[in-house]
């Protein structure tokens, strides 16, 4: 359903202006902001691969909140 970037209808939180020239989508902003909160709770891990599956959970946040916000969309047209 969501394969690749899909763009949403009208988000809560939508791409400002300036990051979507740029070429962020929907997810990769979603997943920057998931990104930002985690690394504020729990700090800069020193293992590469704690930082990898930091990135890891922001995307699939990423993509959960995009599915959300389609999912609130849809119930909201029908």
């Amino acid at each position: 359903m969501f394969e690749g970037d899909t763009a949403m209808v009208s988000p809560m939180f939508p791409v400002p202006p300036h990051a979507e020239a740029k070429g962020a989508t929907d997810v990769k902003w979603f997943a920057g902001l998931a990104m930002q909160a985690i690394i504020m709770q729990q700090g800069v891990p020193e293992s590469e691969t704690a930082r990898e599956e930091i990135a890891l959970w922001a995307f699939r946040m990423g993509q959960a909140m995009v599915a959300a916000d389609h999912n609130l969309h849809a119930s909201d047209a029908g």
